[in-house]
């Protein structure tokens, strides 16, 4: 995806902008959750959005440049718009807005050379996610989150109206230590706003293995806020 992408971005800014050389960005101590581009920092690697929410994010160049020269791009606007909100030297703010269901990419690059670019995923969720880091029950044998996505829900038959959307789910066995356990699992819930339990779903896992992914899917119902995993982080 990020190679076509690379694309759209170089014919857009090809279009409007002369290139220039722009120096790389030095080297920086960041943490896990920011994006470490070519010259560019974001700070965050991935963006939540709720339905009909927003979220900001900062982009920084080197010391001395000038961050009114970022700009961003978004691979699919159906799912979120981009804007800039502020400029401060070297930092740039970015303000996202939810447009509809989906994942996306967001590319923050420079105006004058697009190979000074930065990308962000942004997830446009139905309800909110709590994640732990680690999925299940046994510290020994557990899994973590690869990715989700939310989807429209297309099923068109008498119940329609009871869920507004499905989750999609990618996860992977990251520990596997007790091998008396072949299968795994745990539980996910969907709760409305004052914390009822609306649905009750379960993640599934047979023949563990080290690293192999699996995948979920279940209909969310029209009245959650949130979906909530079993888990734990340490």
């Amino acid at each position: 995806m990020k190679n076509g992408f690379k694309r759209l971005i170089c014919a857009t800014l090809s279009a409007a902008f002369m290139v220039s050389a722009v120096s790389a960005m030095p080297a920086a101590r960041v943490s896990a959750k920011e994006s470490v581009g070519n010259g560019v920092i974001l700070s965050e690697d991935a963006i939540t959005l709720s339905e009909n929410g927003a979220a900001t994010f900062t982009a920084a160049l080197g010391e001395g440049f000038d961050a009114s020269r970022l700009a961003c791009i978004v691979a699919d606007p159906n799912v979120a718009t981009v804007t800039p909100v502020a400029y401060t030297g070297n930092v740039a703010a970015f303000q996202v807005n939810y447009v509809g269901l989906g994942s996306t990419v967001a590319a923050v690059v420079h105006m004058d050379n697009p190979a000074v670019v930065a990308y962000t995923t942004i997830n446009a969720s139905s309800v909110i996610m709590n994640v732990p880091a680690k999925l299940g029950t046994d510290k020994k044998n557990y899994c973590e989150l690869v990715s989700y996505e939310f989807v429209p829900y297309d099923f068109t038959y008498a119940d329609y109206h009871d869920y507004k959307s499905t989750l999609k789910l990618q996860f992977k066995c990251t520990s596997y230590r007790d091998e008396d356990f072949r299968k795994w699992g745990c539980y996910g819930y969907f709760r409305d706003a004052a914390g009822n339990i609306l649905s009750k779903v379960r993640l599934y896992a047979g023949a563990l293995s080290v690293g192999r992914t699996y995948k979920g899917e279940f209909n969310v119902p029209a009245n959650a806020v949130s979906f909530t995993l079993e888990g734990f982080s340490n």
